[in-house]
């Protein structure tokens, strides 16, 4: 069969596609305001009878395309909504980011406490009690008086005090819904700060209002070493001694760290992470911990012993690239997606509302998955079921609508959209932490100033400063955010297409991005951890950690130390940089 070669686009015809482009933006810029005008030059003045506005062109992103309509499922109405900052505090962060840092010492840099994080007086919105004689316009009315009551309350605070959070009610809605429905609530947090993603208001109304067992899943541990695992788990046993702890990393990792506070271990995360295989080896601990706490009337639906067996054990793994056709034969059986309208309607004729809500149905166990935006909730799902079932993003707010997948004929999963709860931490960490899209980020030099004051980031991407010559000079040059992104920019070869000046803005980006990818860490520990040397003690089979050639004078300098002293900022203050 012959093959046919493409036919010749020229520059005359790439001219006139230009012009026909700019011609349909002109005829759709005069039906949406007629007094624009494309030269900008100044419109004329409005008569005093304005006449009424014709009707919108019909977009369509190609000849013979019908326009685009919104979704009638009301997907758009899920969208997050934060507050945008002016022009004028874009400006006055970005003048701040060219002023030299001001290093901080890991202890008070790298520690966060609970009280830290959120403040006893900032609560979350909690679903007002409703019958089922209830109407829905009546109750999504309550619903709406009671959200703006909740938002004004947090507006008379001081405004600087409580940092973005989700004001969007139908978000929360989806929360309610889920925390409705479960048997048992898994709290998914990130190991890296684990203290923002564990709201204490969230567990005070799963474990009192509702009711509920709650478990806390330590995810993501295979970005931090393990001695800040077992801080963290000991930090949480001593705070809330119920709380019951889990592990979880959804990707094998060769390579484990020795001490995440040390350059030498941090530069070997800089490197592209390999293709990403989802590992379901730690799937039977979860459910081992939410057997523990399942009820006795419904511990006797699931066949735990069963469920954990399969996973125990297990070395299968799937990559995350492929729909997982190894594994499909064996869930296909087993495991059904749903919304929210199937668990609504298919048990609606036996469904009994109490004070809180509705009551979980009989048939099953429901494990809901909640948390923060960006912690992994579907990507553990998906370790569950081996396979994608549930579309994963690094973009915060991915998850529009919550969902339901049958792992066995009694055992589902509910899936919950993140939402960014009421916290008192500062803008810029919950920019690193994932909770607000990175594409969307207005001035993103903030949140690096925030990182280089704790990570020394120029040593971890082994950058030099801008237009420097002398190798001397470097040791003693002042750093600033903007110079660590410009310097960036240079390095990857950023630059604008005008000015031909490197573009820090998108340095800034890829920056922020390293971070929640784990290529640059930034790992928080419990109070106390660089002092207490219970949390350094080496684990039962010890990993030994492979260090560059480029780092290996590094190490030497730190093997005869404690690991609570090889931190990056003690070898900073030796060679004072």
């Amino acid at each position: 069969m012959p093959l046919h070669r493409k036919k010749p686009f020229s520059a005359k015809q790439k001219k006139a596609q230009i012009l026909a482009k700019r011609a349909t933006k002109r005829e759709q810029a005069a039906y949406d305001d007629p007094e624009w005008d494309f030269r900008h030059r100044p419109a004329a003045e409005p008569s005093a009878e304005p006449s009424p506005k014709p009707a919108l062109l019909p977009r369509s992103d190609k000849p013979g395309r019908p326009a685009a309509q919104p979704s009638a499922d009301g997907r758009d109405k899920l969208i997050s909504q934060f507050d945008k900052l002016t022009r004028a505090e874009i400006e006055a962060n970005k003048e701040r980011s060219m002023r030299p840092l001001e290093r901080l010492s890991p202890e008070a840099g790298l520690t966060m406490s609970f009280d830290d994080a959120y403040s006893a007086d900032v609560d979350i919105p909690v679903r007002p009690s409703w019958e089922y004689g209830e109407s829905k316009e009546a109750l999504e009315a309550r619903e709406s008086a009671y959200f703006d009551a909740w938002l004004a309350q947090l507006r008379e605070r001081d405004p600087d005090s409580v940092s973005l959070y989700e004001k969007n009610l139908e978000v929360w809605r989806q929360l309610w819904r889920v925390v409705e429905i479960s048997d048992i609530l898994l709290l998914i947090v990130d190991i890296r700060h684990p203290v923002l993603h564990f709201p204490p208001s969230l567990y005070r109304y799963v474990t009192e209002t509702t009711g509920k067992p709650l478990v806390v899943v330590l995810n993501k541990t295979d970005l931090v070493a393990e001695n800040t695992v077992r801080a963290w788990t000991h930090c949480f046993k001593s705070r809330f001694p119920e709380v019951v702890l889990t592990r979880f990393c959804c990707y094998r990792d060769p390579q484990r760290l020795v001490n995440d506070t040390n350059v030498a271990d941090m530069k070997m995360r800089r490197q592209r992470p390999r293709r990403r295989i989802h590992d379901s080896r730690l799937v039977g601990d979860l459910f081992a911990a939410c057997r523990s706490v399942c009820t006795p009337d419904k511990l006797g639906l699931v066949s735990w012993d069963e469920l954990i067996a399969r996973y125990t054990g297990a070395d299968d793994a799937s990559d995350d690239d492929n729909d997982g056709s190894d594994a499909e034969a064996e869930n296909d059986e087993a495991s059904d997606v749903g919304s929210d309208e199937d668990a609504t309607d298919e048990h609606a004729h036996d469904a009994a509302r109490s004070q809180h809500g509705e009551r979980v149905s009989s048939k099953y166990v429901t494990l809901g998955f909640i948390g923060h935006p960006n912690v992994g909730k579907s990507t553990i799902i998906n370790s569950i079921v081996k396979r994608t079932v549930v579309s994963t993003s690094r973009t915060p707010g991915h998850t529009k609508h919550f969902q339901t997948i049958h792992v066995t004929p009694t055992l589902r999963l509910c899936d919950c959209p993140g939402l960014v709860f009421p916290c008192v931490v500062s803008r810029p960490l919950q920019v690193l932490a994932g909770l607000y899209n990175t594409a969307q980020v207005q001035e993103p030099y903030t949140a690096v100033q925030f990182l280089a004051e704790r990570v020394p980031v120029e040593r971890v991407l082994n950058l030099r400063p801008p237009d420097s010559e002398d190798i001397l000079e470097d040791v003693h040059y002042k750093w600033s955010a903007w110079a660590i992104c410009e310097a960036f920019a240079i390095d990857r070869g950023f630059y604008t297409s005008r000015g031909a000046r490197p573009d820090v803005y998108r340095a800034a980006l890829y920056i922020l991005r390293w971070v929640l990818d784990g290529r640059i860490l930034l790992s928080f520990k419990p109070p106390g951890f660089f002092h207490d040397f219970a949390y350094l003690k080496e684990p039962e089979q010890p990993q030994v950690s492979t260090q560059s050639t480029d780092s290996e004078s590094e190490a030497s300098d730190n093997s005869s130390r404690p690991i609570a002293q090889q931190s990056a900022f003690a070898l900073l203050s030796e060679e004072n940089c």
